[in-house]
């Protein structure tokens, strides 16, 4: 069975999630900023209350830019 470890979040690991959730970043994209997965990304954002944008806000988004075309 193979050893399950985890990284600690570091402020600059905090800080980077801050800035992406600043951009507008989804949770799939901030973990593969961070190189981490969308679970443990998820976890540390409603642990740090950093909010993310959520997949049915983003296509909202995407479907709002269509329309304007």
């Amino acid at each position: 069975m193979p050893h399950l470890t985890s990284r600690s979040w570091t402020d600059a690991d905090l800080a980077k999630l801050r800035n992406l959730s600043a951009q507008g970043a989804s949770v799939v994209r901030a973990a593969a900023a961070l190189n981490r997965k969308t679970t443990a990304v998820s976890k540390a954002a409603r642990l740090h209350g950093i909010r993310l944008a959520g997949v049915r806000e983003l296509k909202a988004a995407i479907r709002a830019l269509d329309e304007l075309r």
